[in-house]
């Protein structure tokens, strides 16, 4: 398992993914952290209030979203599920956008789209969106890259498992993000997988990596 920091906040080192960041670079990172947290339990209190007809909270996942958007270079692609409201704030999505999307008002053709594709509430298509992307970067010689995120419980689902097989079958340009928040709707983990969720990308013949 990949852990830079200890649930104490102490920082340690991993031989093979180092942070190559600065304090000014993590204390802007945390700042981006809160400010996901908090725009998270006031859109839930709106949702609560009837002011917007959905939102899924993120709860717990502002960090590996943060993580993530760090990594995203000029021209790669982020495909979201429908939770990802920090990384699109990191990416530069306005926050009225993302919630005019939940409310209905708004269509999801924001300014960054580019870059942060439209949520998609239909769960697990969008990986196959990302690895026909991801071919068709490879089609046009393009060394950019596609991040598609899903959760633990859309492993499960065909699509994703169909996106598995081509992203592997084409070597396609593509991360596949998983955050484990432990339950699919009702369903815990240890009940959709036998083996650790990151153990499966071998059966499909591409690495898998446990993050903290």
């Amino acid at each position: 398992m990949v852990q830079l920091l200890t649930p104490d906040g102490t920082r340690v080192e991993h031989p093979d993914f180092s942070y190559d960041g600065d304090a000014e670079d993590l204390r802007n990172s945390l700042r981006q952290m809160w400010l996901g947290r908090r725009f998270d339990v006031e859109a839930t209190a709106l949702q609560r209030h009837g002011e917007l007809g959905l939102w899924p909270p993120q709860l717990g996942q502002e960090a590996a979203q943060i993580g993530a958007a760090r990594a995203i270079r000029d021209g790669d692609q982020v495909f979201p599920s429908y939770r990802e409201h920090t990384m699109a704030q990191a990416l530069g999505v306005p926050m009225q956008q993302i919630l005019a999307f939940f409310r209905g008002s708004d269509a999801g053709a924001w300014e960054k789209l580019e870059t942060f594709r439209t949520y998609s509430l239909v769960i697990g298509v969008q990986t196959l969106h990302a690895v026909g992307y991801a071919m068709g970067l490879q089609f046009d010689g393009d060394s950019s890259a596609v991040m598609a995120f899903h959760g633990d419980g859309a492993s499960s689902q065909g699509d994703v498992n169909e996106a598995y097989v081509f992203a592997a079958s084409y070597n396609a340009p593509v991360v596949f993000f998983c955050q484990n928040n432990q339950w699919a709707i009702s369903e815990p983990t240890e009940k959709q997988s036998r083996v650790p969720l990151y153990q499966r990308a071998q059966g499909f013949g591409f690495p898998g990596v446990r993050v903290d």
